[in-house]
């Protein structure tokens, strides 16, 4: 049986210099994004596929914004709690489509870096993260 997932996020950039995460990396930009955790927006759309592939609901029902403990909170470990939620299912996951859209910054540069941190957050081979 296969389960598809869709996720989808967000997030406004600052007004002031702040770090950009996209897949966990840190991209050169002189903006982030606004968010209660790392706002990594990439890494939120990806949990809310998974959690949705599952019926799980999104990443806000189990790291609401409005709690505490998630403020600056790392995306990876949202993917990890992700992981470990179809672990307990018996799943795998098996591929990830993700797009970005976006004028600013160019994304083609650390595209690489991008799916190989991507392919080790989600103990994935690099061969079905891109193919």
């Amino acid at each position: 049986m296969f389960r598809i997932g869709t996720g989808f996020d967000v997030h406004a950039f600052t007004k002031e210099p702040s770090k950009l995460i996209l897949g966990g990396v840190i991209i050169d930009y002189q903006f982030g994004l606004k968010g209660h955790s790392d706002a990594d927006v990439l890494l939120h759309s990806i949990a809310d596929a998974i959690l949705g592939s599952v019926g799980l609901g999104d990443i806000g029902t189990f790291f609401p914004d409005t709690d505490d403990k998630n403020l600056n909170l790392d995306s990876t470990k949202i993917i990890n709690f992700c992981i470990d939620e179809i672990n307990k299912k018996k799943l795998i996951l098996n591929n990830i489509d993700a797009t970005i859209i976006c004028e600013e910054p160019k994304i083609g540069p650390h595209r690489e870096k991008i799916i190989d941190n991507l392919s080790q957050i989600l103990i994935l081979s690099r061969k079905v993260v891109v193919h």
